[in-house]
């Protein structure tokens, strides 16, 4: 026994070397000039210039922890955050596994979290809301689920202050106080009266009134509520905007094509399973068929999986979440953790635009590797419900099911492997061609491909006769990359301004004229670098075109009319960029 459980923390320490080693392999490679943009310019301006970036303020506590990290070596650059990337990523994996090693198969679990950890197929990205929100999830369930089981008061009131805290990370994270309803579930489950919910109700809002406070008292010690209100009325002006892709109607709509999505991948798993069943009962057993069949199952699963988004995986985890919910056989410690991942994976992503396609890899910690836990445990199972009856084991033998898991796995690991040596986050392309420098400091050890490099580059090397650091600059209107490198504050509170719709963006840019004493130079785009950088667009800035998710005439129209009424000139220009100096030197 003694020697099983000493092989088991072996595998599991190896494992996780294995992944962070693979996690810096990938982090090294990569130059998005969005999404990392945005977020790392918050870092670096929470706490010496908040004001400049007041939009990153709906998540304030992922910011919170940056701007510390940025804090402990502020010359780390991009790839100081990546390895906090790493840090976050890894915790999450030991958690779940911690929560999770009693109940599932060693073997089954480590390759389940590592599958969960290279979902997306750009592998993972500088640290940001999202994978803190995926940690905070693993610890309010590994909380919850320890409250339950001890009847603990005192955890009761510590998941209070996690979920109070983890609303500022995300604000739509307020929808994981749902996870609570676990409490009256864990009592029906014991079936105890559920009226015994009401005291660990109860502590659970006292914490949840700690935390609140908390962070009120964080927020007045370093001079930001003022901040956190204005970012918060910013979400009711991108709510009611038509064309915004964070209005309430594209937000409420999100789920419905998430869940049709999904359903449409999983009659695709039904088909495959039944096919490879039917093959399988009417095939001879003969080891050399066995192992076609195996090979057959693995191309199979690698088409399913090749969706270029998280339906395949989600659907996984939802089959493993509810069905374990309804098998009378399931310990109940099992149906508790179960019942807390269907409330993460049906709530995680609401309030976001995308939905589950665009956030969904926050939630599935738990949910996939419970789809493992279900499969593996089928041949011990009979499904006897008001609503199922199946008796698996009576025709299914466990060595198919466990080839049946191993298909899955293989055909995901082949998949992800060739579609992240493809690609890093907006950086596409072979990473055997990402191989170029940036010319900053700040970006020391990132690579990228020659293009990207010598366009950003060229950027980067004529911006500086115009900027210093802590200067004013306002970036049209998709690279806030450059407030980042250029250590520079966002003149209009966001660093990435096309997040604003064009009624948000036209309150701010007046807002901005009117507090701000200095006019910026700014620096205008003329090309896409959404995904992937395009070729020069020559009519970027045009008020006539089609308006789609990446060009809108009204944003360009307010844009143009501000250069216009203060006097901004061309002062250097390329292909791709233009500079723009105002004759005034203040308002």
């Amino acid at each position: 026994m003694k020697l099983e459980l000493q092989i088991q923390k072996n595998l599991f320490k190896i494992t996780l070397i294995i992944i962070v080693l693979l996690q810096l392999l990938v982090a090294f490679q990569g130059f998005d000039v969005c999404d990392d943009g945005f977020v790392l310019t918050f870092y670096q301006q929470i706490f010496s210039n908040p004001e400049s970036v007041e939009y990153n303020f709906l998540y304030w506590f992922s910011g919170f922890v940056g701007g510390l990290w940025y804090l402990l070596y502020e010359d780390g650059g991009i790839l100081w955050f990546r390895l906090l990337g790493i840090i976050v990523n890894t915790l999450a994996f030991y958690l779940s596994y911690k929560l999770l090693k009693s109940y599932i198969k060693q073997e089954f679990l480590l390759l389940a979290l590592v599958m969960v950890l290279f979902v997306n197929d750009y592998g993972f990205l500088t640290y940001y809301h999202n994978h803190l929100t995926a940690l905070m999830s693993v610890i309010i369930i590994y909380v919850l689920n320890k409250a339950v089981i001890k009847n603990s008061m005192l955890l009761y009131i510590l998941s209070g202050i996690i979920l109070s805290i983890n609303v500022f990370t995300r604000i739509p994270n307020l929808v994981l106080f749902s996870l609570v309803l676990v409490v009256p579930y864990a009592y029906y489950l014991r079936k105890e009266s559920i009226l015994k919910s009401i005291k660990p109700f109860l502590f659970v809002g006292f914490g949840s009134i700690i935390g609140f406070l908390m962070v009120y008292v964080t927020l007045s010690l370093l001079g930001q509520l003022e901040i956190m209100k204005n970012a918060l009325f910013t979400i009711n002006d991108l709510g009611n905007t038509e064309d915004s892709s964070h209005n309430f109607k594209s937000v409420f709509m999100a789920p419905y094509y998430n869940y049709r999505s999904i359903a449409v991948e999983t009659v695709k798993l039904a088909a495959i399973v039944m096919g490879l069943y039917v093959l399988r009962r009417f095939i001879p057993n003969k080891k050399i068929i066995n192992v076609f069949i195996f090979v057959f199952s693995i191309v199979l699963f690698v088409f399913w999986f090749n969706t270029g988004n998280i339906y395949p995986i989600y659907s996984l985890c939802l089959i493993g979440a509810v069905t374990i919910l309804f098998i009378k056989k399931v310990s109940n410690e099992v149906k508790v953790i179960s019942f807390l991942s269907f409330f993460t994976l049906i709530t995680i992503s609401l309030g976001t635009g995308g939905g589950i396609k665009n956030s969904g890899y926050m939630g599935i910690w738990i949910g996939l590797p419970l789809f493992f836990y279900l499969i593996d445990n089928l041949y011990v199972m009979d499904m006897h419900s008001k609503y199922l009856k199946i008796n698996p084991s009576s025709s299914i033998p466990k060595k198919s099911l466990h080839l049946f898991m191993y298909a899955i796995i293989v055909a995901f690991i082949l998949l992800k492997t060739y579609n992240i040596s493809q690609q890093a986050y907006f950086d596409m392309g072979s990473r055997f061609e990402k191989h170029y420098t940036i010319n900053s400091s700040l970006a020391e050890g990132i690579y990228t491909t020659e293009r990207r490099a010598k366009i950003i580059n060229d950027l980067l090397v004529n911006l500086n006769q115009f900027v210093e650091p802590n200067d004013y600059l306002m970036v049209y209107d998709k690279i806030p990359m450059v407030h980042f490198l250029s250590e520079t504050k966002p003149y209009m509170y966001n660093p990435w301004v096309w997040i604003y719709d064009y009624n948000s963006f036209e309150k701010k840019l007046h807002k901005a004229e009117s507090e701000i004493p200095v006019l910026p130079i700014v620096v205008q785009q003329k090309f896409e670098t959404i995904y992937s950088f395009s070729e020069p667009i020559p009519d970027y800035m045009s008020t006539q075109k089609e308006n789609t998710d990446f060009h809108s005439n009204e944003r360009n129209a307010i844009m143009i009319a501000f250069l216009n009424r203060n006097n901004y000139e061309i002062v250097w220009s390329n292909p791709y960029f233009n500079i723009y100096r105002s004759k005034n030197k203040s308002r």
